[in-house]
């Protein structure tokens, strides 16, 4: 089981959007996947009109709920716990991890602010990916995040609503690996979220949704050493 965190404390940098068609691209090739939602706003949670979940992300945190109860099966392939927007009780990090390990990959959805929340997705996560933008805001938040991350497997850059890699992204080159393809401007990603479904699986062939499954493809043979089906 590997955890694999999207990060960066800036708003608008597509970390949700990154974040979703990871975990449908993952379940693509073959992984049993779970997406959490730990963004205190659940844009997610919001997106894929999950409305008043019987159990959220702060009951199994907190030990309340199991895992089981709480999860959502989607028609997309991949599990999703839900959000909530206070966690007033937490397992310690390591007893939180083993919550997930009937899993292949857990992705998470990071909180949109220098929070406590961000702190316990780093002390729980195998790997980080930075999606930004071309904002030096965006570029900024992918330097702050990496001061939490410190101890996680760096896996890079995510370019994204792109379709260059401009000499503000590659200023980070220095330090991270830029992930090559850059995921476009998309007006599909809009749309998919209006309709509460996945960018792949609402434009299936568009450009950021083949870029994302190439991006995906690498990311599974870094965390799991090549195999990228989870019965191989």
């Amino acid at each position: 089981m590997k955890i694999l965190s999207i990060a960066n404390p800036t708003g608008g940098t597509g970390k949700s959007a990154t974040a979703l068609a990871i975990a449908v691209a993952a379940a693509e090739y073959g992984r049993n996947v779970l997406l959490v939602d730990l963004d205190e706003r659940a844009n997610l949670t919001f997106q894929l009109a999950i409305e008043n979940p019987r159990f959220t992300l702060l009951e199994v945190a907190a030990g309340s709920a199991s895992l089981d109860l709480s999860v959502v099966r989607t028609a997309e392939r991949f599990d999703f716990l839900p959000g909530a927007p206070r966690l007033t009780a937490l397992l310690s990090a390591e007893k939180l991890a083993e919550r997930f390990a009937t899993y292949d990959l857990v992705v998470i959805d990071t909180a949109s602010s220098l929070s406590a929340r961000l702190t316990i997705a780093s002390e729980i996560s195998d790997a980080v990916l930075y999606p930004t933008t071309n904002s030096l805001s965006s570029v900024r938040g992918v330097l702050l995040a990496k001061n939490i991350f410190k101890d996680s497997w760096q896996l890079g850059v995510l370019p994204v609503m792109t379709d260059l890699v401009t000499d503000v992204i590659s200023a980070l080159s220095a330090d991270f690996k830029i992930l090559d393809p850059a995921i476009p401007l998309d007006e599909n990603t809009l749309l998919a979220q209006i309709e509460n479904k996945s960018l792949l699986n609402f434009a299936k062939t568009s450009p950021a949704s083949d870029a994302y499954r190439d991006v995906t493809y690498f990311l599974l043979e870094e965390l799991f050493g090549g195999k990228t089906n989870a019965a191989l």
